[in-house]
């Protein structure tokens, strides 16, 4: 077992090719950038971006395990992501990428916090807040898709994705030794925004009481109503279903307050409101947050920067489930052996069990105990019931145990006279005292 752990997940992968139910945990290390791993390394030595790949890989696994059909015959969960590409080579983004497509192709619902524009020109829908952080923040410059956010003229993500249009298409032009081709076109002031867009359609929808229309929107989407928490300013977002959205904007625009103080935040105070009054009493109460409304939220997953809260003896094999299946792999193809003696461990029956011992002892007085007190200190008041009809006799009194000592005191089952004749009195005596 020990050798195993010290392998990396692409060892493992070489070595386990032939087992499909460790393949197929080990697979989603790999797809997630984390096949340098060994199995044995601890989860506290961990990088943030690490531990919250390797839970990423946990969920890919489940979703691998039970297969795409299955994943999506149920309600998918709803995953958030803090700046997962946090450290990560352009190759390594890439490779995230298409794991976080797996995800979207297994039924679930991506809402990531980033600022890499890889990741934001791959996401199918953008929240961008600001315009600014602290105070200046706080509100929803843009919303759309990632070239409706190009276009608009206030954002600041937008802006960096026509620079971001513009280093690529001058990049393709020298590669292929052409003139440069035109960028993305910035629109005037005359073009409307995806928030006029919005506060058009709730203006056809005059008439309908807001609640109604909310829970209609929430068929196709999360819809948060007036969230105030922080610097937010009575924020109106849609989190569309079964797509990738990403929440960008400047540092302190409100972001992570959106994402999981908001939804994050709201999903859990319901998940324990749905708890019995009895569960609930050993779970820390969760804080309302400051908003009107938070529609249709599935279950929600955080997976943070911050390292996972395994226990000390926490590995990447055990937060994977890798090392359970390791277990039972060693438990039926296995053969126990002594750690000292390198013997080979296996059951006795009672004629074994008595022929070694009159082997061993012979021509000796045998005597066979049973531990009756163990590890007790001080002072044991009443001996007398404790040993009566046991074989024990302490004497009156008190029975003093020395301090600080473990202590082991045994009942007596068969004492042998010495040197008994034969092994049959010896093999009556034993079975009469229980050993069979």
């Amino acid at each position: 077992m020990a050798d195993v752990l010290e392998l990396t997940v692409h060892e493992a992968l070489e070595f386990f090719s032939g087992d499909y139910e460790i393949a197929t945990r080990l697979q989603p290390l790999a797809d997630v950038g984390l096949d340098y791993l060994r199995l044995g390394q601890p989860v506290p030595t961990l990088s943030g971006g690490e531990a919250q790949r390797l839970k990423l890989a946990g969920f890919l696994a489940e979703a691998a395990s039970k297969g795409l059909d299955k994943a999506r015959s149920k309600r998918g969960n709803l995953f958030l992501f803090d700046e997962p590409t946090t450290g990560l080579h352009f190759d390594d983004v890439a490779r995230l990428l298409r794991a976080l497509r797996k995800l979207l192709a297994a039924g679930h619902s991506l809402l990531v916090i980033e600022h890499n524009l890889d990741v934001i020109r791959a996401s199918d829908w953008l929240i961008d807040l600001g315009p600014d952080g602290g105070d200046a923040g706080g509100e929803v410059v843009a919303v759309g898709p990632p070239d409706a956010i190009a276009a608009h003229p206030r954002s600041v993500t937008g802006q960096s994705l026509r620079d971001y249009a513009l280093q690529m298409a001058d990049s393709i032009a020298q590669a292929n030794a052409a003139p440069a081709t035109s960028a993305v076109p910035v629109p005037g002031d005359s073009a409307q925004s995806p928030l006029q867009v919005a506060e058009a359609t709730l203006t056809a929808d005059y008439g309908i009481p807001l609640q109604t229309r909310l829970r209609n929107r929430a068929r196709e989407a999360i819809v948060v109503h007036n969230a105030r928490e922080h610097n937010l300013k009575n924020v109106d977002v849609e989190v569309p279903r079964n797509q990738f959205t990403v929440i960008t904007g400047v540092s302190g625009s409100g972001k992570s307050t959106l994402a999981f103080d908001v939804i994050f935040g709201e999903g859990q105070r319901r998940y324990l409101e749905s708890l019995n009054a009895y569960a609930r009493q050993f779970v820390q109460p969760a804080s309302r947050p400051d908003v009107d409304g938070v529609f249709g939220i599935p279950p929600t997953v955080a997976i943070e920067q911050r390292t996972s809260r395994g226990g000390r003896k926490s590995t990447v094999a055990t937060l994977t489930e890798i090392y359970h299946f390791l277990r039972l792999l060693y438990v039926k193809i296995g053969v126990q052996h002594c750690p000292d003696c390198d013997t080979r461990i296996e059951p006795q029956s009672f004629d074994v069990i008595v022929a070694r011992i009159l082997r061993d002892y012979r021509d000796q007085r045998i005597g066979l105990l049973a531990p009756l007190v163990v590890g007790p200190q001080g002072r044991l008041h009443r001996p007398r019931q404790v040993g009566a009809g046991q074989g024990l006799h302490p004497p009156a009194g008190r029975w003093r145990l020395p301090a600080h000592r473990q202590v082991a005191a045994h009942r007596p089952l068969y004492r042998a006279p010495h040197r008994a004749a034969g092994g049959r009195p010896h093999r009556l005596a034993l079975a009469r005292a229980g050993i069979a």
